[in-house]
């Protein structure tokens, strides 16, 4: 009797878990503005990379921050707590620099498991080097702009 009472609790608060785990954005586009907790989560599951890749330090500034179903595609210049600027040539794309067409990020981020995650960035790239993110990781096309 009581293994089905803890049985049927699980069950009913997994329900409950489930259905708080379901985002109230989900099905339509949006752009998580200043102070939605959506975008200090979607640039904060980037900035460890970016951080590591810029050698320091980082705050964004979001060109682009797309989220629908539970994907988000953002188009980020990385700078210096502050707006100092980054010096391409302190970062590990050092050797690089000359290939590169500036600092610029391009992100794509996911809801999993109640946080988002970092799935792909790109930084500096001279091509359209997100273009087959959709077909990769099956983030819907409209993010990014299509």
């Amino acid at each position: 009797m009581m293994l089905h009472h803890r049985a049927t609790r699980r069950a009913v608060l997994c329900g409950i878990g489930a259905s708080l785990a379901v985002p109230a954005w989900a099905g339509k586009m949006y752009t998580p503005g200043r102070g939605d907790p959506n975008r200090k989560a979607i640039l904060n599951a980037i900035r460890p990379r970016i951080e590591a890749e810029m050698r320091g330090p980082v705050e964004f500034v979001v060109r682009t921050l797309n989220v629908l179903d539970g994907w988000a595609f953002a188009v980020l210049d990385p700078q210096r707590p502050g707006g100092r600027p980054i010096d391409v040539y302190e970062t590990i794309h050092a050797q690089d620099a000359d290939f590169m067409d500036g600092l610029t990020v391009y992100a794509l981020v996911r809801w999993s498991g109640g946080g988002w995650g970092l799935v792909e960035s790109v930084t500096g790239p001279t091509d359209v080097a997100y273009d087959p993110w959709p077909e990769w990781y099956g983030a819907p096309r409209a993010i990014f702009g299509y």
